[in-house]
């Protein structure tokens, strides 16, 4: 444990390919930064090597894997699958971590990175849900230019025997701040530029 924790410090992504065949670690590589769990790396996997996905490259971030198995064992101990357990939003939850989100992302409430449900065994069977729900395409499969930019991935699975769900499935999808990007201050209600 403490090697895969000081690995992910030196190392915080990998690149993953979807398109062409993997590197020759590309199997390590699902492992250690998609998401701590098999069933994690499984949808990790679906995920950027779905035929329909836009992103020419999509890395795995070991900060978004811990962060959504942080974030599923959370909903797990609540019995609830829901954004804001623990009562911040997503991006503000990845900001506190570390991971630099663009400043036009909104903050407290605000949710442009996450993806989260319940009660499917598989990872092939909640990937099937997440893809029948038009929003969690769009943002999972970079289906807009907002969300196509998105370039890490981090999964998370926890399964509660005794919990409502059993099963709870968190995906971090999302990019870090560049210099580049407009210097505007945003909240939940809008933008503004700063004077």
């Amino acid at each position: 444990m403490i090697f895969i924790l000081i690995l992910s410090l030196l190392a915080p992504y990998s690149d993953i390919r979807h398109y062409g065949q993997p590197q020759n670690v590309a199997e390590k590589q699902y492992s250690a930064e998609c998401g701590l769990d098999p069933r994690a790396q499984q949808l990790a996997r679906l995920i950027i090597e779905d035929p329909l996905q836009q992103r020419l490259q999509l890395s795995c971030h070991s900060i978004l894997a811990q962060a959504a198995a942080d974030k599923a064992k959370q909903m797990a101990e609540h019995g609830r699958v829901d954004h804001f357990v623990g009562g911040i939003g997503a991006n503000q939850r990845l900001r506190a971590l570390g991971y630099q989100l663009p400043p036009y992302y909104s903050s407290i409430t605000g949710n442009s990175v996450e993806a989260v449900a319940g009660g499917y065994t598989s990872a092939a069977e909640v990937w099937e849900a997440f893809k029948s729900s038009s929003r969690h395409r769009s943002h999972l499969l970079g289906e807009t230019a907002f969300f196509a930019e998105q370039n890490h991935l981090g999964v998370g699975f926890y399964y509660k025997w005794h919990s409502p769900h059993l099963e709870y499935w968190v995906v971090y999808i999302a990019r870090e701040a560049r210099a580049d990007d407009p210097k505007q201050l945003c909240l939940d209600i809008g933008c503004v530029a700063p004077d």
